[in-house]
């Protein structure tokens, strides 16, 4: 029996692939002074950097807050500034639709657009790629040893309810 791991298309990460990675973004986020309360924003549709990401916040006792990646930019904008998010993760194709939205002095990391999500959505190739100038999320968090410790318990995630009185609120979970 195989090492526990995840699938997406084709591509398959172990799990324990996933932690290591997970540890080394929070090291990078806690270089960022991003700790307890803190806000990660995730701009991503399902891919392993998502896990990552939200694990890496959680590690330094910040929450994850997934942003809907169909919001329109003016809406993508409200929820990382409503949220004071720290950092940012987005898909590169999506950080094209989105680029004016991302709040100044916010460090963005981009994950080029695997080949599944590239299929499913009928993006162009080029439209994968990281864009020129922008920080690959894989580059960054390599260059971190892995976090030693985190806290007792992650505080778990921040999500937007759709917001029947006007703009949508924050839940901390």
């Amino acid at each position: 029996m195989g090492a526990a791991a995840v699938r997406s298309g084709t591509r398959v990460a172990e799990i324990s692939a996933l932690t290591e990675r997970a540890a080394r973004a929070a090291s990078g986020f806690a270089s960022l002074g991003i700790g307890a309360g803190d806000v990660v924003a995730v701009y991503l549709r399902n891919d392993f950097p998502f896990f990552e990401a939200s694990a890496a916040a959680g590690l330094v006792g910040a929450y994850s807050t997934p942003v809907n990646w169909h919001n329109s930019p003016d809406e993508a904008r409200y929820i990382f500034e409503n949220s004071g998010a720290k950092a940012i993760v987005i898909h590169a194709d999506l950080w094209r639709g989105i680029e004016k939205a991302i709040p100044k002095d916010v460090p963005v990391f981009v994950v080029e657009t695997p080949p599944e999500i590239v299929t499913a959505y009928g993006l162009s190739a080029e439209a994968a790629k990281l864009p020129a100038g922008t920080q690959d999320w894989g580059q960054w968090l390599a260059q971190f040893p892995p976090i030693q410790a985190g806290p007792a318990e992650p505080p778990g995630s921040m999500i937007y309810t759709s917001g029947t009185t006007g703009h949508p609120k924050g839940v901390r979970r």
